[in-house]
């Protein structure tokens, strides 16, 4: 279980297959960044997302739905665009 000041990301979530099939992307990476500098953004279609690194330094995007009491649910998520990265750079400043 990850939690930080923001959201709880129940371990297992059920998306987890998705991420690491169709993204390649590891629930633990997921986990990772909600809990290591994260900037949070809402999403046109009423989703939330999260940019920020994994522990090995990869840039992630995590798409997440917001339940009850905080708790995330990943929907999907893929490594950063460059435009991403640059804006996620600009907001840590």
């Amino acid at each position: 279980m990850i939690m930080n000041a923001k959201y709880y990301l129940p371990v297992p979530f059920p998306f987890a297959l998705h991420l690491q099939l169709g993204h390649g992307i590891e629930p633990e990476e997921a986990e990772e960044v909600f809990a290591n500098e994260p900037f949070y953004r809402k999403t046109k279609k009423g989703h939330y997302a999260v940019f920020g690194p994994t522990l090995d330094g990869r840039y992630l995007t995590i798409i997440f739905e917001l339940k009850p009491k905080g708790t995330a649910r990943p929907i999907t998520g893929w490594d950063m665009s460059r435009a991403e990265l640059r804006n996620y750079r600009k907001q840590r400043k």
